[in-house]
């Protein structure tokens, strides 16, 4: 219904504008971020910073690529269960939900495997065979977020086709005492508690930190709807009321996460080790009929159990006049699921069993000027993945896939004018061995071998108009190269409620983004503009075959067609006094097969977010308190084509296209001196007024609800 041409995008592009602005004047509209202080645009305008997608470290704002980056206290007033949650207030970045605590981020459009995620610059895999597989990530455990908009491949390889995600930990306590900080938070709506501790210390040479946070999660509640399950026959109108409502049995989830790293330097150079464990047990409420029950006898879920770890050695030294970090990680995953109707209740029955080890080693360089340039990046990356699929159900097979990359990075300034560009070349490999695969189902016999080798690249710069207003704009290819599953998936996929099969011949995805930043940043004012396209040929996508299993549920086959996404977005803050902070963001994305103009799956709603934010003169014992208010609004959109969860629209319930909707959020927090240190309490209450709509990417919308009010406590005490 909200698919577009691109002639119309420029229309699109200034309603959503003009809603923003006239919102934001009218109400006195911030977006749902904290307002900067008078020395924060300063220290963004002017202080040199590593940023993840430059070849160099510098502003964010002279970068020709669009960047965000989130840290304290931003990011601790944010933060949320998930990566998607956490991000989700960003202009361009949305949230795929399933209750609580699965949560994947979506850039202008894209998402999943065209989105890539790293911890600290080393691209991290989490089995993403569907919209509920979300990356296995703690933002609690996290310093620091980067958010790269369009193709990063250059720098970071398959994947990074919509952006990049790099999550930072914590920087090592060296010289500082020993101390950290603990973080309490209770959610009314799931009865969600969540307790951290973070600690380190160190000298000026060694240092030590760790961190530990547990997540314990009740079922979500939606608001309590009449249900019309089977509806009346008579009454074509009660077949879009959601099979449940009110409390929705099997969305609980518990979660223990931690990390404990150390470190050395001296003056040839530094050597951290960090290890990372992330454990998930959870439910998910299935559609009906999904399970062994018949429908009418009420809700089934589905239990699964997910761990991942990882280990890595990072290194920085000066030699040859450059600075050089190498890195070797391991990532070991591990993905269980019982059939549908065996929850958490039910020990592990072995239907889904995944297990892969992916050894990274990466080496960069980080230079200063030479040959006529004023510095830049250039490396090699090596990547292998060793997959075993041990359960009766074939949901991905066995087997590796390996991958050599070799990149450069540069930059030159003219003035003004500051230039950017670079090169990469990868060749992966992708091998599935039966071997490898404990079931039968398999669609090749033996070993069946795909070897991808791509060049991409890109060119951007950004001009300085003036000492506060900027012209930015970037060219880049990317890629991503066909998965195991995409090649090889043979059966029933309860995670998308469908049965899907792979084509071993599908060839890799490459991309041409471009787009185009105007971005204002003064003492008190901070205005980012950007259009974009991406144009993705070959784009990998299950199509509805049309036809049913066995089992009822509709046949998926994965396809490839060309694609084009075109969008804009907006971000403005305007610091009015010392006490209110007036925003607004707005976005508007479309992006349809150029072959048959059927949009593309999982795009998000148009939106635009305002609110105010008061921060008025403390006290000795309440210091720094702030209120906020603000609207979230939302388009209707019919779901695309073939799209998970499309076959809810043709069922005897709920709908899995939207209406529009408008939800009103309210938040205030104040510091408090707790034994020398400035404790952090905060309240924040979510979809005020409790009101009924369905959330476009929220995957539960085709048989229920979104999430109704949910207020927040959170208390955060340094020691």
């Amino acid at each position: 219904m909200h698919a577009f041409q691109a002639a119309d995008a420029p229309v699109r592009a200034y309603a959503l504008v003009g809603l923003a602005a006239s919102a934001w004047l009218a109400a006195g509209a911030a977006l749902a971020q904290p307002a900067p202080s008078e020395t924060d645009a300063e220290t963004e305008a002017m202080s040199p910073v590593v940023v993840t997608g430059a070849p160099t470290p510098g502003t964010p704002l002279r970068q020709s690529s669009q960047i965000d980056v989130m840290q304290a206290p931003e990011k601790d007033e944010v933060e949320g269960t998930s990566l998607g949650e956490t991000l989700d207030g960003f202009a361009g970045v949305n949230n795929i939900s399933t209750g609580n605590n699965v949560g994947k981020p979506v850039i202008r459009g894209l998402s999943g495997l065209r989105v890539r995620v790293m911890t600290d610059g080393i691209g991290l895999d989490h089995q993403q065979y569907g919209v509920r597989h979300p990356p296995n990530i703690d933002p609690f455990l996290s310093e620091r977020i980067d958010v790269v908009r369009g193709a990063q491949s250059v720098l970071y390889g398959s994947d990074a086709l919509g952006g990049v995600i790099n999550v930072r930990p914590y920087a090592l306590p060296y010289g500082e005492s020993l101390g950290g900080d603990t973080l309490l938070r209770y959610a009314s709506n799931n009865g969600q508690f969540d307790s951290g501790l973070r600690i380190g210390g160190g000298s000026e040479n060694w240092a030590l930190q760790g961190a530990l946070v547990r997540r314990d999660a009740g079922n979500i509640e939606v608001p309590d709807e009449p249900t019309f399950f089977p509806p009346p026959p008579d009454d074509p109108a009660k077949r879009s009321a959601p099979a449940y409502s009110g409390e929705l049995d099997f969305t609980d989830f518990e979660q223990l996460n931690g990390t404990l790293a150390t470190g050395f330097r001296n003056e040839a150079g530094e050597w951290a080790l960090r290890y990372t464990r992330w454990d998930n047990e959870q439910n998910f409420l299935l559609p009906p009929p999904a399970g062994m029950k018949p429908p009418p006898e009420g809700e089934e879920g589905i239990g699964q159990f997910l761990e991942d770890e990882q280990l890595r050695l990072d290194g920085r030294f000066e030699a040859a006049g450059m600075s050089w970090k190498p890195t070797v990680a391991w990532q070991n995953n591990v993905r269980q699921s019982n059939a549908a109707g065996n929850d958490l209740s039910v020990p592990f029955d072995g239907t889904i069993d995944i297990e892969f080890d992916q050894y990274t080693a990466r080496l960069e360089a980080v230079h200063g000027p030479a040959l006529g340039l004023d510095g830049g990046t250039f490396g090699v990356e090596y990547m292998r993945k060793d997959q075993a699929s041990r359960g009766r159900v074939q949901l991905t097979p066995g087997g590796d896939v390996e991958n050599l990359g070799v990149f450069a990075f540069e930059e030159r300034a003219f003035g003004p004018l500051l230039l950017q560009a670079g090169l990469r070349f990868d060749h992966r490999e992708t091998v599935a061995r039966e071997s490898e695969t404990a079931s039968d189902e398999t669609n090749f016999d033996g070993v069946s071998r795909n070897s991808y080798s791509v060049v991409t690249g890109s060119l951007g710069g950004s001009f300085a108009l003036t000492d506060t207003l900027t012209l930015a704009s970037n060219i880049g290819r990317g890629f991503r190269a066909p998965t195991l599953f995409e090649l090889h998936v043979n059966g029933t996929h309860g995670g998308v409620a469908a049965v899907q099969k792979g084509d071993p011949h599908l060839e890799e995805e490459t991309s041409l983004s471009s787009d185009l930043s105007l971005r204002w940043v003064t003492q008190d004012t901070r205005v980012i503009a950007s259009v974009y396209r991406n144009a993705i040929d070959g784009y990998i996508f299950p199509r509805d075959t049309g036809q049913s299993a066995d089992n009822g549920l509709p046949i998926f086959q994965y396809d490839q067609d060309d694609a084009e996404l075109i969008g804009a977005e907006l971000a403005v803050r305007q610091q009015v006094t010392q006490w209110l902070a007036l925003s607004a963001t707005a976005e508007t994305v479309s992006g349809e097969f150029t072959d048959s103009n059927d949009e593309l799956p999982l795009l998000p709603a148009d939106n635009v977010e305002v609110s105010a934010r008061f921060t008025p003169a403390g006290t000795d014992l309440l210091r720094e308190p702030f209120a906020e208010l603000g609207v979230r609004y939302a388009a209707s959109k019919d779901a695309a084509p073939g799209e998970p969860f499309s076959q809810f629209d043709g069922a005897p319930f709920g709908s899995a296209s939207t209406d529009s909707y408008a939800l009103l959020d309210l938040s205030a927090g104040v510091s408090t001196p707790v034994f020398g240190k400035d404790a952090r309490l905060s309240v924040a209450v979510r979809n005020l007024l409790d009101e009924d709509y369905r959330n476009f990417l929220d995957t539960y919308k085709g048989y229920a609800l979104s999430p109704g009010r949910d207020v927040v406590v959170t208390a955060r005490v340094p020691f």
